[in-house]
């Protein structure tokens, strides 16, 4: 019985062993982890077909809830903003910063479990607060209807909290979102937050470099600049309020910008560090090779490390 035994735990030591040994050369070669490729080959791809059966859909996206299964350290509040959701947890305490999430998914799917969990993991690691609103979405509304709304959250967000302490945070649509909020912050003169983290903003509504769609299983150029410009509306998509990549990039805060070298945006997001380098930005960006878009928060650990990183830009903020 004591032979059967060692002989099914050798073979058990064995078959982990190879399964490592496989993972790693795997890693090696292909230059990313065995989990990120599963990833980015789960995720689907848009298709203009899909465009065009979703275009107008008016599906009521104004009330969402918090998965199950994804915990908060502390109470997470709601209230509403006009009309808009507003997910809000206090930080842990005073000295403590408060990261305002804008979540993206093309500026009409609503938040995601990978949002949520992120979120969650770092007001656990961090001690932060979050403030996680729901802003009004495609296809019952564009952006004129969403900006105010945002704006009229920031203004009571700096009545309650001092701006040194805050953190805009978003990533894809919301990524861009973040960055027009805080160009309109600036040009109004309001007091600017301490920091902002874009990871893979969406910065140019028409734009995408297409020499890497190839490459990316996630986002489809094409279909992007059909909802980008629906999401505009009657406003220029080239505005800044819409692409943030032209607008005025002096004077903002201290920015990271997370982006993978197999994502559609990154030859804009590339633009976007260089054009906010030029303008005296204390700037920084963290690109992952082989990795594509929101890769930070994607359950690989390529997106862990990401995460981590984030997590240390949340903490530097006292």
């Amino acid at each position: 019985m004591k032979k059967i035994t060692k002989k099914i735990l050798w073979t058990v030591v064995c078959l982990i062993s190879a399964i490592v040994i496989a993972g790693a050369a795997f890693w090696l070669i292909s230059g990313r982890s065995p989990q990120a490729a599963v990833v980015s080959h789960m995720i689907h791809q848009s298709t203009m077909e899909e465009y065009e059966m979703t275009k107008g859909d008016q599906t009521d996206q104004s009330t969402v809830e918090i998965p199950d299964g994804v915990n908060f350290p502390r109470q997470m509040n709601q209230y509403r903003v006009g009309n808009m959701q507003v997910f809000h947890m206090e930080p842990q305490d005073e000295s403590k910063p408060v990261v305002l999430y804008i979540h993206g998914g093309a500026y009409y799917h609503n938040f995601s479990a990978l949002h949520w969990k992120a979120m969650a993991g770092w007001a656990e690691t961090t001690g932060c607060g979050i403030v996680a609103p729901n802003y009004p979405l495609l296809y019952c509304y564009t952006a004129k209807d969403a900006h105010p709304l945002m704006m009229e959250l920031y203004l009571k967000l700096i009545n309650q909290y001092n701006p040194e302490r805050i953190v805009i945070m978003g990533d894809s649509a919301g990524g861009g979102f973040t960055l027009a909020l805080a160009q309109k912050i600036l040009s109004d003169t309001l007091s600017l937050p301490k920091r902002l983290v874009l990871i893979s903003p969406w910065v140019d509504v028409l734009g995408g470099d297409d020499a890497l769609q190839e490459y990316d299983t996630f986002l489809n150029a094409q279909v992007l600049r059909k909802i980008g410009a629906d999401w505009a509306g009657d406003i220029d998509p080239l505005d800044p309020m819409i692409s943030p990549l032209y607008g005025d990039m002096k004077g903002l805060p201290p920015t990271d910008l997370f982006t993978g070298t197999w994502e559609i945006f990154y030859t804009d997001i590339v633009q976007t560090f260089n054009k906010m380098k030029d303008s005296g930005v204390d700037a920084r960006l963290h690109v992952a090779k082989k990795m594509g878009h929101v890769y930070p928060l994607w359950p690989c650990p390529e997106g862990k490390k990401a995460r981590r990183e984030i997590a240390e830009i949340i903490k530097s903020v006292q």
